[in-house]
């Protein structure tokens, strides 16, 4: 039963989405903002999502614009938020005897300080 509902469910949003697919976006103007303007736009998100809950004439994202390039302005402003991601890694180095946290500068792997 519970995998006959998967299957439906999957068989509906490829259905959803391959008509999703076919909507048309109207092609931005010379004058429709392009990188910059996405960069601006994407530093500035969370604050325009903010305001957006409680007003209906500030939006996140502007419509129309020229496509791509504000696409990739907008994703390097919203990446700046969060450190690019770069800042997700972290290593904890634990010795499995003692279960005792090793410090970075002691670490050593195949007779070599880490």
């Amino acid at each position: 039963m519970k995998t006959s509902r998967t299957i439906v469910m999957a068989g509906l949003a490829l259905v959803l989405l391959s008509l999703a697919a076919c909507a048309e976006r109207p092609m931005g103007s010379p004058g429709d903002p392009a990188f910059l303007r996405g960069l601006a736009d994407g530093l500035l998100a969370p604050i325009s999502f903010a305001l957006s809950l409680f007003s209906d004439s500030i939006r996140m994202y502007a419509f129309p614009n020229v496509g791509r390039w504000y696409d990739f302005g907008f994703l390097l402003g919203i990446g700046v938020w969060g450190g690019g991601g770069g800042t997700a890694v972290r290593y904890v180095y634990v010795d499995r005897v003692s279960r005792r946290r090793i410090p970075p500068d002691e670490v050593v792997i195949d007779d070599r300080r880490v």
